[in-house]
């Protein structure tokens, strides 16, 4: 396993506030898109995570990364022609629903 799946297996989620496997299955999925920017974007996400991880990285640093990429991420859904505004607005669906409501929670 990565680093980064490790990483959020490890997470105490008493509340059952995250989704894990939804989280990694948006990350993998967004990795495998056609989309240059949906590709970074679910590559620096799962970069900052493993920082996190290391402690390279502070949760306040994290959350303010991540906080940055769903504003880019909704500015690039607007611009984005049909065919690849749907895996753009899936990655800052998930950004915002798994990442920012649950996993901040726990970090």
């Amino acid at each position: 396993m990565s680093k980064f799946t490790d990483f959020i297996d490890g997470i105490v989620d008493e509340g059952k506030i995250l989704a894990k496997g939804e989280l990694k299955k948006l990350v993998a999925d967004a990795k495998k898109e056609k989309s240059d920017f949906t590709r970074l974007q679910a590559e620096n996400l799962e970069r900052w995570t493993v920082m996190l991880a290391e402690g390279d990285l502070t949760s306040k640093g994290y959350k303010k990364l991540v906080r940055k990429m769903e504003v880019l991420t909704q500015l690039e859904v607007i611009k984005l022609k049909v065919s690849a505004k749907a895996s753009a607005q899936r990655l800052a669906e998930g950004i915002q629903s798994l990442i920012i409501n649950s996993l901040f929670a726990l970090i």
